[in-house]
């Protein structure tokens, strides 16, 4: 037996008669001129059934009668015509503050409102801290709730409804009312109640949250019911609806569609939905506040058959955001810009790209890697790569069986400060979703007054998987000097080294660090330029985002290995206590040797979680190398005799497992080392790779 049927229903609202309707504007023109002020046909021939366990969403614009609806099946009110029949205990959230007395405290309403959702009284003494504890308004349970805000108001409402134990659960828009973090909540308890087996009758314009929670979607528009089915094609359709009625932009090129929607823009292709409903966004973080593109007001400039200019003004900020789309073969280009009224501190804005959990694998510049599955459990989003600031080219592609194209993104960044991430969102919104995040450091979170362009991102939806894989094959390849068998890539502030496709180097490979103001500055933490390659030489460049300078790389094919110089290029005085060049090892690497001394690499110690130096002697050298059984000999040089490094061989603490030979330059008495503004020379150097066909100097093999 269904617990909610809906019969051919209509619901009229018909004028009211009397003085206040003469009063109205035009009431006495309209009464002398014989004219009758019109009936407003809020629902129209509407039909549905409900099962037990279901959770449906209505949807629709405004005034297309979704809370008619509701209010019918709450038995508010009744249908002009038709049957509505609802079997069980309902519990209703409808509208703020409804069934509470504005004399009466909060504690006083909780009983008031339970006894009149059908709880007795003992069954409320059972559940009263818990539905107190839910609102989190424990230290104002006893104020009359005439006192209360309207935010305090849905909490006890919501938790109220939330904790009668209903059969039907009727939830309006009121949700919107609440903070973030209640929101949260709210949904995270619309999903324990779903799987208690209640059945939920949800209205939103949170269409993420529909798609998430509902089984089924009922589409209103203008009282008529337009669609029914899954909730992703009736979203689907809804777009579509709101794009050509309410003036938003539908626009489309070879089998891609897109449809721009007030600070969201929804992608299909081949007629299925590539995007989640939420689909591409915004968001601009200022004073500890998100403010999300979808609460901008948002006006066309330009429209065409394939793309669309857009402004939209936030509505609590004085920036206006500027979007540029179009779709060429199956490629969107999206150009963003943010226009700011007056001086605007922003310490990150980002642009999502949010993907259904049917695409389950990633290319991540070079990178290959599978999405963890999002669990009931996931209530925040989690990364699913290591920032990489060099990679500018990622790709989400389909599970097998999957009629979805494979996603290829480019970002154009035109910010020093744009990096590429991907994550698994939060359980409710179900998504993948690839951010691109322009995170400002603290002397550079001021956007003066005028225009910023920000970043441009290329999503191509028609290119095959293989492609995909090709593309970060290349991207490696673009990386990668080869030496006979060694070869050298550089990855995320550092390089790595094979040797016959054979790792060498492990965990931190080869990087710089500097200790500037008692606090080590790691090559990887600094935001790197794209690799420019000539033959053989890659060229990059790393600025630090808290300090005023940059690292430039110069890594060239040499004799037997790499040839490695480092410039520091400083834009104020800066003053270093030292820096070291290192290059990490695989723990099989067995005896360690400098000009002045060797030695064997000790075990790890579990219990040991800093680093170690093994040298005794730290006067200047020119080399440390590394051997282990069946590995090559490798060895970290210098070339440059004006700059005295000393050599020294490391282990690491235990969980990091890696041999480490280090060139560390610093002063020789407790002074740091001036750099004037400009480019000086830090490292010159070389790393070098060979068969190790010799004993060690004890004439011992080597072992660990």
């Amino acid at each position: 037996m269904h617990l909610i049927e809906v019969e051919n229903v209509s619901k009229i609202y018909r004028p009211r008669r009397g003085p206040s309707m003469l009063l109205a504007r035009g009431g006495f023109v309209n009464l002398f001129r014989r004219r009758r002020p019109e009936e407003v046909r809020a629902l129209e021939d509407v039909s549905f059934t409900v099962d037990a366990g279901e959770a449906v969403g209505i949807i629709g614009a405004n005034g297309s009668g979704k809370s008619t609806l509701l209010k019918l099946l709450a038995g508010v009110t009744v249908p002009t015509t038709g049957r509505v029949a609802v079997r069980g205990r309902v519990a209703s959230l409808l509208e703020l503050g409804a069934g509470f007395h504005p004399l009466l405290t909060g504690r006083e309403n909780v009983y008031l409102n339970a006894g009149i959702l059908g709880m007795r009284r003992h069954e409320i003494d059972a559940v009263f801290d818990a539905i107190v504890a839910f609102s989190g308004i424990e230290e104002f349970i006893d104020n009359p709730v005439n006192t209360y805000s309207s935010g305090m108001f849905v909490r006890l409402g919501f938790a109220v409804a939330a904790h009668t134990n209903p059969d039907i659960f009727l939830v309006d828009e009121v949700l919107s009312v609440g903070d973030e973090e209640f929101q949260r909540k709210c949904r995270q308890r619309i999903g324990e109640l779903r799987g208690q087996g209640k059945t939920i009758v949800f209205v939103s314009h949170d269409l993420g949250t529909v798609n998430a929670l509902c089984n089924r979607v009922v589409l209103l528009s203008k009282g008529r019911m337009m669609a029914r089915g899954t909730p992703q094609a009736t979203i689907e359709y809804y777009l579509r609806q709101i794009g050509r009625e309410a003036g938003i932009h539908t626009f489309s090129s070879g089998q891609t569609e897109a449809v721009f929607c007030h600070g969201r823009v929804s992608l299909f292709h081949r007629q299925r939905e590539v995007t989640v409903p939420t689909g591409l966004r915004m968001n601009v973080l200022c004073m500890g506040q998100w403010h999300p593109s979808g609460s901008a007001d948002w006006l066309i400039e330009e429209r065409g058959p394939d793309g669309c200019r857009a402004r939209g003004r936030m509505s609590r900020l004085p920036v206006t955001l500027i979007w540029d789309l179009r779709l060429e073969n199956d490629r969107l280009r999206w150009a963003i810009a943010v226009e700011c009224e007056q001086d605007t501190t922003t310490p990150l804005i980002n642009a999502d790209v949010l993907l259904p959990t049917a695409y389950t694998r990633w290319t991540y510049g070079e990178s290959l890697g599978d999405f963890p599955d999002i669990i009931p459990g996931d209530q925040n989003w989690t990364t699913v790569v290591t920032v990489d600031w060099n990679c500018r080219e990622t790709a989400a592609l389909p599970g097998p069986g999957s009629d979805l194209p494979p996603v290829l993104t480019r970002l154009e960044a035109h910010s020093p400060y744009l990096c590429l991430l991907w994550s698994n969102s939060d359980y409710v919104m179900g998504a993948r979703a690839l951010q691109a995040l322009a995170q400002f450091p603290d002397s550079d979170q001021t956007l003066e007054a005028g225009r910023h362009e920000l970043m441009t991102l290329h999503l191509d939806l028609g290119q095959s998987e293989a492609t995909a894989r090709e593309r970060a094959e290349a991207l490696k390849a673009e990386r990668t000097i080869q030496i006979g068998p060694v070869a050298a890539q550089f990855e995320r502030g550092g390089v790595s080294f094979t040797y016959d496709g054979k790792a060498l180097t492990h965990t931190v490979h080869l990087h710089t660090q500097a200790l500037i103001a008692q606090m080590w500055n790691m090559s990887r933490d600094l935001q790197w330029s794209s690799v420019e390659r000539t033959g053989d030489r890659l060229e990059v460049s790393g600025e630090s985002s808290r300090l005023p300078f940059r690292q430039h790389w110069e890594i060239e094919a040499a004799e037997g290995g790499v040839a490695f110089r480092v410039w520091l290029e400083a834009k104020e005085p800066l003053e270093v206590q030292e820096y070291n060049v290192s290059i990490g090892l695989k723990p099989e690497y067995a005896r360690w040797e400098t000009c002045h001394e060797s030695g064997a690499f000790p075990p790890f110690d579990p219990t040991v979680k800093e680093w170690r130096h093994l040298n005794r002697s730290y006067a200047p050298g020119s080399y440390v190398r590394a051997r282990g059984p069946a590995l090559p000999t490798i060895a970290l040089e210098t070339a440059n005799d004006d700059l005295p490094f000393r050599m020294t061989a490391i282990n690491t603490g235990f969980e990091q497992h890696t041999r480490v030979l280090q060139a560390i330059y610093a002063p020789e008495q407790a002074q740091w080392l001036h750099f004037d503004p400009g480019r000086h020379l830090w490292f010159d150097g070389f790393v070098k790779i060979a068969p190790d066909t010799a004993p060690d100097s004890t004439g011992a093999p080597p072992r660990e």
